[in-house]
């Protein structure tokens, strides 16, 4: 089942081929190719340059607006659906127009120009091609690669901005891509007769999904309608971002984690750079003079790149869901171990066996040298950056999340702002506390003070920003008195707590947070265990999924993951999760029910029986979606609930993030 499943999601590559070829078809002759650099990456899932020079193209270029390739042929253009950039192109392509012959008339029935916007061509585009004058010369056309596959059970849309469009500007055309590939899901796949949704974004999918579903039914004789078939997955999960924010705030522990936490990601692909990273660049430019390489200093090592993927490093395969204090210790012990068998092969080796040694031991021993100095280099810098303040920083977390010491929280944030300011990770922890306790007037204005004081006061439409993605109060409300309607009373439980309570996502020493499994003291666990101060992670951590925080906090995907595939009737998941006004169940299962409905009004509903069968699940299998950003400790938690209960889970979403990677989308909106 396994194969098969990976198999069929390895198809996904395919169709994208089979439709980035209709496209190259559909132009004769041969041409060059101009690709947008964010978008190099994602293609090199889909297809390699071997396999495009197979499909006509001759030369790759990439997109610079101020340095335009030499014009030879026909170009084609690979975009995202950015208007600047757009504007950019027909720039380029007015630029080239303008060199030919005015006399000569344009032929319109063989364009040179070609456009490929991802994922769609915008309504604004047509408009701007007619302003440019540039209507009958170039041609635009849609493309989208639907999912990708970075590593096991793990794939991304690679759609770059959802978070902030859906969820700050609150522009929604980016659902329709979603849903779009959401279609093609169902076709491969087979749709679940189950289907769970936690958002009103990921209700919106859903939809179109099925509006969609429905416009290409009625398109279709029903003679050749599509016969049903059996899901892969029983149930599928779809879930807004903003719906658990804490499992994308908090710091995680889990190496492949905190690989985000210091560099950046690009499709899969991790930037390995010493002389920058996220914490050094975040920072005030007066904090990074002490870290600055000096000139004529000894040159640093060149950018490289590392695969954050099991099937091509075998060192991150081993580690990735590990806590991080294990990974430093393990790792030194393959690098001793590697410096020892070079050793022992080259003593009392006879002529033949060294020449057999060099020939093929050798350059593999050397490879597993390259790749895993690539590991350390990373786990040096996750400890430089932040394991001195790791164990600390993970208090102030707990603290956040159990709505305790609310003055040292203050005062840690307040001298974070005064002395180690952080672009992003310091407003990371400020919505971090408003989402889980709520500020209070004085809180916010002292917080907001101290940031524009760091960063300066033109940053001071970020906090309405953050206001509207639900990650700050309303700004307006302090001068209208309105500030109480929105914060909980110190000493009673937010909120957040109440939910996250009911959930049992916030362990203690009693509580059995996951089906029986005991989760341990929430103790502070340093990065490097003793080394650093904190004790080494316990046993019992490494049974819950809490452990991807230390043990504070169980991620929503997770919980209700577990608790979906625990449900032994309908019954007992109306008594788990019937208090989820926002959980909404559909699929098939429901028969002719369009409106997804809530657990509580299907337990008084026809529908119950028909759920009842369904219930336990057989087949523990479950396609999990995040709408606005999918984190590696999520992936992590959800990988622990495979291993002890023996389920299939696949996550997706429009793109892996870390809770940096969140609010510079924000500040940058």
């Amino acid at each position: 089942m396994e194969s098969t499943l990976r198999g069929k999601l390895l198809g996904f590559r395919q169709i994208a081929q089979e439709k980035l070829a209709h496209v190259f078809y559909s132009i004769p002759s041969e041409k060059d190719l101009i690709i947008e650099q964010s978008l190099i990456k994602p293609l090199e899932h889909v297809c390699g340059a071997s396999w495009l020079r197979k499909k006509g193209i001759d030369k790759i270029f990439k997109f610079d607006p101020k340095n335009p390739p030499p014009k030879r042929k026909q170009f084609v253009y690979f975009i995202d659906s950015s208007l600047l950039t757009f504007k950019s192109v027909l720039d380029q392509i007015g630029g080239y127009q303008s060199q030919t012959s005015s006399l000569m008339e344009p032929d319109i029935r063989n364009k040179q120009y070609h456009v490929l916007v991802f994922p769609s061509v915008l309504a604004s585009f047509e408009a701007l091609l007619e302003e440019e004058g540039l209507h009958g010369i170039v041609e635009l056309y849609n493309f989208q690669w639907d999912f990708l596959l970075l590593d096991d059970s793990i794939l991304s849309l690679e759609l770059p901005h959802v978070f902030a469009n859906v969820f700050v500007r609150h522009d929604t055309t980016l659902l329709g891509s979603i849903a779009q590939s959401m279609r093609i899901f169902n076709l491969v796949m087979g749709k679940p007769p189950l289907i769970f949704s936690i958002g009103e974004n990921a209700e919106k999918v859903l939809q179109m999904v099925q509006r969609i579903e429905a416009g290409v039914g009625k398109s279709v004789p029903s003679s050749g309608a599509p016969v049903q078939r059996e899901p892969d997955f029983a149930t599928m999960l779809i879930i807004d971002r903003d719906r658990d924010y804490p499992a994308c705030l908090l710091t995680p522990v889990v190496y492949s984690g905190l690989l985000l936490e210091i560099q950046t990601l690009h499709s899969g692909s991790l930037v390995v750079d010493g002389d920058t990273n996220k914490i050094k660049s975040g920072k005030l430019a007066i904090l990074q003079q002490d870290s600055e390489p000096q000139q004529g200093g000894p040159k640093q090592q060149e950018v490289a790149a590392l695969r954050m993927s099991g099937a091509q490093d075998a060192i991150y395969l081993e580690h990735k869901y590990r806590h991080f204090s294990d990974v430093i210790g393990l790792l030194s012990a393959q690098a001793k171990t590697l410096g020892l068998e070079g050793k022992a092969y080259s003593r009392q080796m006879k002529l033949s066996e060294m020449k057999d040694y060099v020939t093929n031991k050798l350059p593999k021993v050397a490879a597993a040298k390259k790749e895993l100095f690539k590991h350390l280099r990373l786990c040096e810098t996750i400890v430089e950056e932040i394991g001195g303040t790791f164990e600390k920083h993970q208090m102030i977390e707990e603290s956040i999340l159990t709505n305790t010491n609310r003055k040292q929280i203050m005062n840690y944030i307040m001298e974070l702002l005064s002395s180690d300011a952080h672009r992003y990770n310091t407003l990371r922890l400020i919505c971090l506390y408003h989402v889980t306790i709520g500020l209070t007037a004085e809180d916010m204005t002292r917080l907001m003070t101290g940031y524009l004081n760091a960063f300066g006061h033109g940053h001071l439409t970020v906090f309405h920003q953050l206001y509207l993605a639900k990650l700050f109060p309303d700004t307006t409300t302090l001068s209208k008195g309105k500030i109480l309607s929105q914060i909980s009373i110190p000493t009673l439980k937010s909120p957040f707590q109440l939910e996250a309570n009911k959930l049992k996502q916030l362990p203690t020493d009693t509580i059995e947070a996951t089906g029986g499994t005991t989760t341990p003291t929430t103790e502070a666990v340093g990065l490097v265990g003793g080394a650093s101060g904190g004790a080494t992670p316990k046993p019992g951590a490494k049974a819950c999924p809490s452990y991807v925080f230390n043990g504070n906090y169980i991620p929503l995907v997770a919980q209700l993951t577990n608790m979906i595939f625990g449900a032994s009737s309908f019954d007992n998941l109306n008594a788990k999760l019937g208090h989820l006004e926002r959980l909404k169940v559909s699929g098939r299962a429901l028969g002719g029910v369009p409106e997804p409905r809530t657990i509580k009004e299907l337990a008084a509903s026809s529908h119950k029986a028909a759920l009842n069968q369904l219930l336990p699940f057989r087949e523990k299998t479950m396609f999990v979606f995040v709408v606005g950003g999918l984190t590696y400790a999520e992936i992590a938690a959800c990988h622990l609930l495979e291993r002890t209960t023996g389920a299939k889970i696949v996550l997706c979403s429009d793109q892996i993030i870390a809770g940096h990677d969140l609010i510079q989308s924000v500040v940058h909106c």
